[in-house]
């Protein structure tokens, strides 16, 4: 009888198990009882036998978002013992995270309820493991989901990537092919694609729903590119609208950012380009939970106004996880504003002028200094609006491998001559992330900007971003007016502006 007992319970466990493990789309309704029900998942990471036992490891860890800020760059770092915990409060389904252990592994993981990373130094034997290799270790809820998956993206990654790159040539040559042969050849790749799933998939059947989902979570998001300003043809909309991501990773994000994209793109039924009317085209043409989710990609749209847009999106919003976000949204961006207010409304009445070691004067008119630590992200601030009171600044973030930014930089560089009877400074700030010192300066004498510049370690680059609302890639730009107020959206490439567009985003 005892023995029965103990089977029964094991069996009781294991169904329980898989019900936790049983996966839902995005948009599945029972997701929100299960988000709301569940507690936010936990990142371990743990790294074994370091030559230096009571070492501590840097961590970098960026989390895919969805709506305001396409990822959330973080650090932490191990313990002594080399162990590092995360609880990720954000509490998003399959969440991904691009992890950095110290030199040692660079890997896309999904948490959804636990995951342990396992880093063994000794046998990695001095090379830094991609996505899973000897020595790399996922285990946990969440352990052979991320082996599978890991595995999946080191598996044909040439042919993968070349066919996407075929996929993204269409683009350019759509127009020029009929509706029908174009489908064809949309229908060619896709169908080489399933046939690659499928071949990875013969060792990983388990894992089959999540490497087509990903799949096509990137492949429907890019065809959205394709279309804008025009309707797509009826049963490609409806292929595409009917899909339904697993994961808010980079594909399954990327996907609702370019659907809603795309849908911003047409003709509202009502004729309002305004906030009601897009609120009314998502819920006309898509399921309510699809509607939800995509009306969290207007908040970054109408941020400048947030106090009176965000209540009106939220509203709108009858998925409760959806509307935890955007609330969340609503609270930061708050946060946000009054700490600015109070930095600038300080920064009028200091004298002390700090932005970093200075290092050199080009003749160019450019100044350069290094930013290594701050002792606060506040007095940074202070520092940098006192040393340019009575001016308007156009912070412009940028790295030295970002192909967009260099391509914008020269229109800075023509805007700042042709402009000098503004009360404008331009102040770049460059990420050390992925770049280095001299490459830098070298970078800044051969484009030959005047400005302020400035080579800042990554985690302040962060760090500054966030405190200005401004989270997201590169180049972002950040206008503060002459009176303090700020704006992370007023310009999104220098090159659009003229002399009459430049007075109006700073506000003169």
């Amino acid at each position: 009888m005892k023995n029965l007992l103990v089977v029964l319970f094991v069996l009781c466990c294991t169904k329980l198990n898989a019900q936790n493990i049983t996966p839902l789309t995005m948009e599945d309704k029972k997701v929100d009882a299960y988000l709301m029900a569940r507690k936010p998942a936990k990142l371990l990471i743990q790294i074994k036998n370091l030559a230096d036992e009571s070492k501590k490891v840097d961590i970098g860890y960026t989390l895919v978002k969805l709506g305001t800020g396409f990822q959330s760059k973080k650090y932490t770092e191990t313990d002594v013992n080399g162990v590092a915990e995360i609880t990720l409060q954000d509490n998003l389904p399959y969440q991904q995270i691009w992890l950095q252990v110290g030199n040692y592994l660079y890997a896309g993981i999904y948490v959804n309820e636990g995951l342990t990373v396992t880093v063994d130094v000794q046998k990695l034997q001095g090379k830094e493991a991609y996505m899973i290799g000897d020595g790399i270790e996922y285990v946990g809820i969440d352990g052979e989901l991320n082996t599978a998956m890991n595995e999946k993206v080191v598996f044909k990654q040439t042919e993968r990537n070349n066919l996407f790159e075929q996929l993204s040539k269409l683009r350019e040559v759509r127009k020029s092919y009929s509706e029908k042969t174009f489908s064809g050849k949309l229908d060619s790749i896709r169908a080489e694609l399933a046939k690659m799933d499928n071949e990875f998939t013969k060792d990983h059947p388990n894992y089959r729903w999540a490497v087509q989902n990903e799949t096509s979570s990137e492949f429907y998001g890019t065809v959205c590119l394709f279309y804008s300003l025009e309707a797509m043809p009826d049963q490609l909309f409806k292929e595409v609208s009917n899909h339904k991501p697993y994961f808010t990773s980079n594909e399954g994000s990327l996907y609702y950012r370019y659907l809603h994209s795309y849908t911003l793109s047409l003709p509202t039924k009502s004729g309002n380009n305004g906030i009601k009317g897009y609120l009314k085209q998502f819920d006309s043409l898509y399921t309510s939970e699809k509607s939800n989710i995509l009306k969290l990609f207007l908040l970054p749209i109408f941020n400048e106004d947030f106090a009176k847009n965000y209540p009106s999106i939220i509203n709108s919003i009858g998925t409760k996880w959806c509307k935890r976000i955007a609330s969340n949204e609503l609270v930061v961006a708050t946060n946000t504003q009054i700490r600015i207010d109070s930095i600038f409304a300080l920064g009028k009445k200091m004298k002390v002028s700090n932005i970093g070691t200075s290092l050199m004067k080009l003749p160019f008119g450019a100044e350069l200094y290094q930013l290594d630590s701050v002792k606060s992200i506040e007095a940074f601030l202070i520092s940098l609006k006192s040393k340019f009171a009575n001016k308007a600044l156009i912070l412009d973030f940028w790295a030295t491998w970002c192909a967009p930014c260099l391509s914008d930089l020269p229109f800075s560089k023509g805007l700042h001559e042709k402009n000098k009877d503004l009360a404008i400074e331009y102040i770049y700030v460059c990420t050390s992330s992925g770049s280095a010192l001299s490459i830098w300066k070298k970078k800044v004498a051969e484009l030959e900007i005047p400005g302020i510049h400035i080579y800042v370690e990554d985690k302040i680059v962060s760090q500054l971003k966030k405190a200005l609302n401004a989270e997201g890639g590169f180049p972002t730009y950040v206008v503060i007016e002459a009176n303090g107020k700020t704006s992370s959206k007023a310009i999104s490439r220098m090159e659009m502006l003229d002399r009459e567009g430049l007075k109006k985003v700073v506000g003169l």
